[in-house]
């Protein structure tokens, strides 16, 4: 759970995304016109009564709300969001399995949604960081720190988004300005024609100077915020090497977080490894998607999900490659 003031004084609520069997659609419900923020479009959910467990919560509220039964349900993150007139904790579950036909009990409307087209419908703000959240995939690419040749970095992305990657964070050593903004503004583009998400590594102010879907902090940089330096209208990410680092990413509410180095990595062959053990130990308790990173190859992942990581990042096994574009360990990804 995010480190925040008491609980007490916040409104605690709980939330469900519901996806449909393909998992490509979710359902959301359409305020009525006497609740808080009417006409807006949400999550289904609501409050956490005194004195109860939040997945009791999540189950009650989602059989009074839809009228189904959850059997099983993953915690997935959570947020804290202060309105002028009201402070909440979001506390977000995946639905994993339930039954019955959803109906809209409480006299709301419900729909289901094209997770690509949520960014369409009116949330209320606290939202806006949920949204960006479930639209993470587990399989995150990183580039090098340079590169002799540009068109093999463009090639390589290209690669990866034709084989379904949705999040590539650009990570480049490079003064040269104008360089830098042609490269950025490739990428954008690419990330646009394939719906994927582009991330800057970089500082706050990066969100006014490029057309991006989020900034990575590093862990320098991440030292430097008391709280989330970005609108939650874009993904914010962080890296972190210990626990102090991570407790600081999530009171900054960021939208995941980078844990490494996992394993042995020829980018900093000197850096003390983790481990899995290790790993797991540390991310215990922090209550939002954490990759894991460093050493990393396609077939890692399952083994990542199971320490409790949400997914794994990669450099080395997609860019060590024979020829521009030929993307080793990256089959077609699900």
């Amino acid at each position: 759970m995010h480190n925040h003031d008491a609980i007490n004084q916040r409104t605690h609520v709980v939330i469900g995304v519901i996806y449909n069997a393909t998992k490509d659609k979710i359902l959301i419900s359409k305020r009525s016109e006497n609740q808080h923020l009417a006409a807006y479009w949400e999550f289904p959910g609501g409050k956490v009564e005194a004195n109860e467990d939040v997945f009791s919560a999540l189950r009650r509220e989602l059989c009074e709300e839809l009228g189904i039964i959850v059997h099983h349900a993953e915690s997935y993150t959570s947020t804290c969001y202060d309105y002028p007139d009201k402070k909440v904790l979001l506390d977000i579950w995946i639905i994993l399995e339930w039954s019955g036909e959803p109906a809209s009990l409480g006299n709301q409307e419900i729909r289901w949604v094209n997770v690509d087209d949520l960014n369409n419908y009116k949330f209320p703000e606290a939202n806006q960081y949920i949204i960006q959240s479930i639209l993470l995939q587990p399989l995150y690419v990183i580039s090098k720190t340079s590169y002799d040749d540009y068109s093999y970095l463009f090639s390589g992305v290209k690669a990866c988004f034709s084989k379904g990657l949705k999040i590539f964070q650009l990570r480049l050593n490079l003064d040269n300005d104008k360089k830098y903004q042609f490269i950025v503004d490739t990428l954008s583009e690419l990330a646009g024609e394939y719906n994927a998400k582009f991330i800057l590594n970089g500082v706050a102010g990066d969100i006014e100077k490029y057309t991006i879907g989020g900034i990575h902090l590093n862990s320098n940089e991440l030292k430097k915020y008391n709280k989330r330096p970005i609108s939650e209208e874009y993904i914010l990410g962080a890296s972190c090497h210990n626990q102090a680092e991570l407790k600081k990413a999530a009171d900054l509410n960021v939208n995941y977080a980078f844990m490494s180095p996992v394993l042995f990595t020829n980018s900093h062959p000197e850096a003390k490894v983790l481990g899995w053990e290790k790993f797991s130990e540390l991310i215990n308790g922090i209550n939002m998607p954490i990759y894991a990173l460093g050493g990393m190859t396609y077939g890692h992942l399952d083994t990542a999900k199971t320490y409790g990581a949400y997914g794994i990042a990669m450099v080395g096994a997609i860019w060590e490659s024979d020829k521009p574009g030929s993307i080793k360990n990256l089959t077609d990804i699900q």
